[in-house]
């Protein structure tokens, strides 16, 4: 798993957007009245992970 500044934790990742999804979540944080982005990403990836069945089985990666 490539990463930098690893720390007990978190782990940074870099990843693309696209535009108009990032102008969409900066709406979506201005009617929240939070800017933090990254909070933002980590709530939906929960949200995801939670309605997807698939992430419980171990060894079932990108089938």
């Amino acid at each position: 798993m490539s990463s930098k500044n690893r720390t007990r934790r978190t782990t940074t990742r870099n990843i693309r957007f696209p535009n108009h999804m990032i102008e969409q979540i900066n709406i979506a944080l201005e009617h929240k009245g939070s800017g933090n982005f990254s909070a933002w990403v980590i709530e939906a990836c929960r949200r995801r992970l939670a309605t997807d069945a698939t992430h419980l089985l171990p060894g079932q990666h990108d089938k």
